[in-house]
């Protein structure tokens, strides 16, 4: 039996997916198996996959996409291994994450049973690349109501009996179902064994998908409106905030002025002046970067154009 079974979601990334195998192999901890779900791929996602050519990797197949939740409870099903770990397929882990984990969680109460750790994150859109430490909490429940800066899909290594307590990840999220699992396991009681450091490199580009983004916000809201109602009625503002600001910021980042705005507003009714001051930091960053910009086109010897 492996001492941890690696759940790798893969849709159409035959572009990254080596790397982020490659990464998990290349761990000190050698006896691991590696379920990669080719979750419908329509390129070479299963080519890169078979070419990696290490009898510790096991592909398994959805004849369609099922979206993100659905491939990691394939993975989970299949899993042999005590303790099993999440890599999304366009990230990457850094030497020595699994073993530093492992070693962690051992020390912990038996009741502890999910380590999570801080990343090395790439800002795609943005150009911004930064280490993101992860901050250990008095209080997991409260804080996983409010946002969930966990990065789970690189970073989470459980116990296989997490699972079997809360079950599976909800494959009617196409979004957040990773933070839908981490709050159902902080509800039950679990608290998260957190590791400081960067110990994965995470690739962030915010997708073009808001109505799904949307769809997500309004289940997860729905599914969880009674946990919510038991908090401060000003935390549940801040965090249904928080989750509709989110679903802006992908509906703005595809050129959808009408839709970012409404939702933008259902943030507001919540928050009026936290979102005011958010929009205009926003827009005087944009304002000093152009500036910046231009300043540079009309530096000597270079034309503005």
């Amino acid at each position: 039996m492996p001492e941890v079974s690696v759940v790798v979601p893969a849709y159409n990334r035959a572009a990254t997916l080596r790397r982020a195998l490659d990464s998990a192999l290349g761990q000190s901890v050698q006896d691991i198996e590696l379920l990669v779900i080719n979750d419908g791929s329509t390129d070479e996602t299963a080519a890169v996959a078979a070419a990696v050519g290490d009898p510790r990797v096991r592909i398994l197949r959805h004849a369609v996409n099922r979206g993100a939740a659905a491939a990691r409870n394939t993975g989970i099903r299949a899993a042999g291994a005590p303790f099993i770990a999440f890599l999304d397929s366009d990230d990457a882990w850094l030497p020595g994450k699994l073993a530093a984990q492992l070693a962690a969680l051992r020390a912990a109460p038996r009741e502890q049973m999910v380590s999570c750790h801080g990343v090395r994150i790439h800002l795609l859109d943005h150009g911004v690349s930064r280490d993101q430490p992860l901050l250990d909490s008095p209080d997991w429940f409260a804080r996983l109501l409010r946002d969930c800066d966990l990065s789970p899909g690189a970073t989470l290594l459980a116990r296989r009996e997490a699972f079997d307590r809360v079950g599976l990840l909800d494959e009617t999220l196409p979004r957040f179902e990773d933070w839908d699992w981490l709050l159902r396991y902080a509800a039950a009681g679990g608290t998260i064994c957190a590791l400081r450091g960067p110990l994965a490199v995470v690739w962030n580009r915010r997708g073009r998908l808001g109505e799904q983004h949307e769809l997500s916000a309004r289940r997860f809201l729905a599914k969880h409106a009674a946990l919510y109602a038991r908090r401060p009625m000003a935390e549940r503002r801040a965090a249904v905030c928080d989750i509709w600001l989110q679903v802006a910021g992908t509906y703005a980042f595809q050129g959808r002025t009408g839709a970012a705005f409404r939702s933008a507003l259902r943030a507001a009714m919540r928050r009026p002046l936290h979102c005011a001051l958010r929009v205009l930091r926003h827009s005087t960053a944009r304002a000093a970067a152009r500036l910046r910009l231009g300043g540079a086109l009309l530096q000597p010897g270079r034309a503005a154009h």
